[in-house]
């Protein structure tokens, strides 16, 4: 699994949502005028105004259940992986197995990046680890023996738990990798392993 991706940080960064909220208002829009139009054709220009009017609120409604239970499943998704993976490591030795990690394109792992604990990509006994860039962008994502690692301490927050603000001016990551220009992946998402699957890209 040597995945080098090249630059995707819209597609996994919160403006890959607003994408989908306008989608929404189209949606909506589009909606509320082919009820209006249809209506008002056969029955007059106030009941089409009437109906389009129903017509969106009922469409408006619907949206908003959906992200309603979309966004209770993320933040539930999202508190697992915190409780779960709590730890900040150091590199110590660069994995050699291609196989185990993910990059951007052209990016690599080096001696002395921090590592943010994440999901695993299999069920292999290593430590998954990603390297964030100072504004939480991820670089790399890797799996690690327990010796090429250490361990520094508690995660001061989950790299998770981003918003909409981190998109343009996001606070300062603590524990990035080492400074150097370098492609990302974007900010970080849970269900990363989904992500790829939907991309089309092979895992094992």
């Amino acid at each position: 699994m040597d995945t080098s991706l090249s630059n995707h940080s819209q597609s996994m960064s919160p403006g890959a949502y607003t994408i989908i909220e306008l989608l929404a208002l189209i949606f909506v829009l589009f909606v509320s005028i082919e009820v209006g139009k249809y209506v008002g054709d056969r029955h007059g220009t106030g009941a089409g105004v009437v109906a389009g009017c129903v017509a969106g609120v009922g469409c408006t409604i619907v949206v908003a259940i959906f992200y309603w239970v979309t966004g209770r499943r993320d933040e539930r998704r999202r508190a697992e992986l915190r409780e779960k993976y709590r730890w900040i490591y150091r590199v110590v030795e660069v994995p050699r197995d291609v196989q185990k990690m993910i990059r951007a394109e052209g990016a690599e792992i080096r001696v002395g990046d921090y590592g943010w604990e994440a999901e695993p990509l299999e069920a292999d006994g290593l430590i998954y680890l990603q390297g964030l860039t100072d504004r939480w962008r991820v670089v790399w994502y890797a799996g690690f023996r327990p010796d090429q690692v250490e361990r520094v301490c508690e995660k001061p927050r989950s790299q998770y738990d981003w918003d909409y603000s981190w998109v343009t001016n996001p606070p300062q990551c603590p524990f990035p990798i080492q400074p150097r220009e370098t492609a990302d992946m974007g900010l970080p998402i849970a269900g990363y392993r989904h992500w790829l699957r939907r991309k089309g890209t092979k895992l094992p």
